[in-house]
């Protein structure tokens, strides 16, 4: 099993595996898994030479890690319906479900040193999910490295962990433009992220048309 494509596979089947829970498969949406992330792990580790298994390993445990994070975030998207509030809960019960896995999966084989780093990124992730919600930007570039922390700190402290800090810039280049063309591909009217409202803040428009157009030309200048 050397190849990106079949290495991709086995992660991505581990995970599904992994995370599979028959009465939250029947109530919640499916996690979304990101692919970007999971080839930039593959990528990361096998250039410094670990093996196949390990590659799964530990792809498979950042990865369902990420899930845990982003699913708890799903949480404040609920309003106050009855049915809202139990898939609140529910999606909270999801959440804790998927970071214990993910203890669970490190812890079994003594890497406390990398839950420990790896707390140290959601720190700083969540430091920037707050600056993201309630800052006035000064600039683009502030911004854009807000936006580049919360999508890329999990992979540059792993990177950090296996000493592997040449393959930082890349990691937090391509985790903002993935970031970055998500956000353009999902505007609409009644679709506002955060992200969108601080960027039209900055760039001092409100028009959708030239909102995704000033967001494309930021895309292509960053690629």
């Amino acid at each position: 099993m050397n190849s990106i494509q079949e290495l991709k596979n086995e992660v991505i089947a581990q995970i599904l595996h992994t995370i599979k829970h028959p009465y939250l498969n029947q109530h919640l949406s499916k996690p979304y898994i990101d692919d970007v992330k999971v080839t930039l792990l593959i990528n990361l580790l096998k250039d410094n030479n670990f093996t196949s298994d390990k590659i799964v390993h530990y792809c498979k445990a950042l990865m369902i890690h990420q899930i845990a994070l982003d699913t708890h975030e799903k949480v404040s998207n609920y309003e106050g319906t009855p049915m809202d509030r139990e898939k609140k809960q529910l999606t909270v019960l999801e959440g804790d479900l998927y970071s214990g896995l993910y203890y669970d999966a490190l812890s079994k084989t003594g890497e406390i040193g990398l839950i420990r780093e790896l707390s140290f990124a959601v720190k700083e992730m969540n430091e920037e999910k707050i600056n993201l919600v309630h800052e006035q930007f000064s600039s683009l570039e502030s911004l854009l490295k807000c936006i580049t922390v919360i999508e890329s700190t999990i992979l540059v402290h792993f990177a950090k962990f296996i000493s592997a800090d040449e393959a930082i810039n890349q990691i937090e280049q391509e985790c903002l433009v993935s970031r970055l063309k998500k956000e353009l591909e999902q505007l609409s009217v009644d679709n506002r992220s955060d992200v969108i409202s601080q960027f039209q803040k900055i760039m001092d428009i409100d028009d959708l048309a030239k909102t995704k157009l000033e967001l494309s030309k930021i895309i292509q200048l960053q690629n």
